[in-house]
């Protein structure tokens, strides 16, 4: 009788044991108690006005290079990620003006297509460079925000 009675203290020693393991291996692990993703860095601000300069890199064979010629002082006012850049040609024929409307991607880059030549470039922290390949001419440029 002796060893029936520990051995059902036995039997029910075992049973809360296991159910302690079960109920213990189900809780979430302090480890899991955060769900879903880390929190993402915050949206950066590429706001402000863009001063530097903007030169002729290279023009089409039998272009006169005054044709190309522009203002090499350039600014640009970006305002929520966009801003738009115009860009005269005083010395061409009918005095051409094109406007480059561009909007800055999260990763800084940006790119203006608009039929008549391309405008492509980056900004990283307060500096912001690319160029302008026009339908004769191409300009490289570089500015930063102050």
């Amino acid at each position: 009788m002796t060893s029936r009675r520990y051995g059902r203290v036995g039997c029910f020693t075992l049973a809360a044991g296991l159910v302690a393991v079960t109920v213990l291996g189900c809780s979430p692990s302090p480890k899991s108690a955060s769900s879903g993703p880390p929190p993402s860095a915050p949206p950066v601000s590429w706001d402000g006005v863009y001063r530097g300069t903007i030169q002729i890199t290279g023009l089409g064979s039998s272009i006169d290079r005054r044709w190309c010629e522009t203002d090499p002082q350039m600014t640009v006012q970006v305002a929520a990620g966009k801003f738009s850049y115009a860009m005269p040609h005083p010395n061409a024929p009918d005095n051409p003006t094109p406007v480059y409307p561009a909007t800055i991607a999260p990763d800084g880059s940006f790119r203006s297509d608009i039929g008549s030549g391309v405008m492509t470039g980056k900004v990283a922290g307060g500096h912001m460079t690319g160029m302008i390949d026009g339908s004769v001419c191409v300009y490289s440029f570089t500015m930063d925000r102050s």
